[in-house]
């Protein structure tokens, strides 16, 4: 990615909070040009955070984005933090960027795996950058956009890709399998018919010594008889 971006050897991208805010964000949200193109612009809420590295413009363990944020609700201020397949959870309390007076807020987020508020938490983190003093307010009817940019650092705290799966996905996939491995036996009635796809001639055993007939049928690790009542 570096080569793309013509950038000089040995260069490393390690913004302070204020230089992010007064250098990318303002200038950013104010269509001015950067002096460097090294953040993509992304709808972030659309992806799991670890499918964002690949697409980031440049980054080795931390990765940076331009992300619109949306509101929950049509009337209301609270951002929408559903994302890829699952949420985004705040922590902590907000940080306002710059002396004395404030330009940008930064507020920290955990990424959860699944619906909410039964989420799994894991250890993608995501440092979401806006500009203070703005006017979030609804305005138009179905105005969903809440801010045309924020500026978004991810990383894994543990320094890994490492992905999740959410339980309810696992629970269908395990269930899946499961009823792939259980024998297909119809009984209707008096009669026992075993699908012979599932049950080979050694088996099938018929078990006479008993004054009643005994069909046997050994599966696995366990056998399944079924008895017929004399008339």
């Amino acid at each position: 990615m570096s080569s793309e971006l013509e950038l000089p050897p040995g260069f490393r991208f390690h913004p302070t909070d204020e230089e992010l805010v007064n250098h990318y964000l303002c200038r950013k949200c104010a269509s001015l040009p950067l002096a460097v193109p090294i953040i993509r612009e992304i709808d972030l809420y659309k992806y799991d955070p670890w499918q964002l590295p690949e697409m980031a413009l440049y980054g080795e363990k931390e990765w940076y984005f331009f992300s619109p944020r949306d509101r929950k609700y049509p009337n209301g201020s609270r951002p929408n933090r559903a994302a890829g397949t699952g949420y985004w959870k705040a922590t902590g309390a907000d940080k306002p960027i710059g002396k004395p007076k404030p330009l940008g807020i930064k507020k920290a987020l955990v990424f959860y795996a699944g619906k909410a508020p039964r989420g799994i938490k894991t250890n993608w983190i995501m440092h979401e950058y806006r500009l203070a003093n703005v006017d979030r307010s609804a305005g138009k009817k179905n105005n969903l956009r809440l801010d045309d940019w924020v500026l978004c650092r991810i990383y894994n705290k543990k320094g890994t890709l490492e992905k999740y799966q959410p339980l309810d996905q696992k629970m269908e996939k395990f269930a899946e399998i499961e009823e792939e491995q259980k024998p297909k036996i119809m009984v209707s009635g008096q009669n026992t018919t075993v699908t012979q796809t599932m049950i080979s001639n050694d088996q099938l055993h018929m078990d006479t010594s008993d004054s009643v007939p005994v069909l046997s049928l050994m599966i696995g690790s366990y056998v399944e008889s079924t008895t017929r009542k004399a008339h």
